[in-house]
């Protein structure tokens, strides 16, 4: 197999690679906003929980427990909307910022590539120096 071949395959390689990589953070960064979305409707809904307000005419023991009832219920369902919401965020943030890593390292590789590409156009005097490079990338 020829060295521009062989460079062919890790180029097409790369770009998989990096496609696929892409995907994976448009579809995070998806996750978030429709997270962000529904965290905003669980926070109006968690308001309504302790509506409407009891009038003066519910007084006494059950009056005062369903209304203890309700703020503990809105209470609870604060602590799930906010916990698990930062827990969620921090751990998509976290995802996303790996794979732009990965993503900005496959492109370096990929900038590897198109340099032993350039040399092995430059002629047959820098085709040992093109091999040395494209060596370096066949891991891919």
């Amino acid at each position: 197999m020829g060295y521009e071949s062989m460079l062919a395959d890790i180029k097409s390689s790369l770009n998989g690679k990096i496609s696929d990589v892409e995907d994976k953070i448009e579809k995070l960064k998806k996750a978030k906003k429709d997270i962000d979305t529904l965290q905003e409707e669980a926070i109006t809904e968690i308001n309504e929980i302790v509506k409407p307000e009891l009038g003066k005419h519910w007084t006494g023991t059950k009056a005062d427990d369903f209304d203890k009832g309700r703020e503990e219920a809105k209470s609870e369902a604060s602590k799930i909307v906010n916990d698990k919401y930062n827990e969620y965020m921090a751990s998509i943030q976290s995802k996303i910022f790996w794979l732009e890593t990965e993503k900005f390292e496959l492109n370096l590789t990929k900038s590897a590539a198109n340099a032993a590409g350039d040399l092995l156009a430059k002629g047959e005097d820098f085709v040992e120096e093109a091999g040395r490079q494209i060596s370096k990338l066949k891991w891919w």
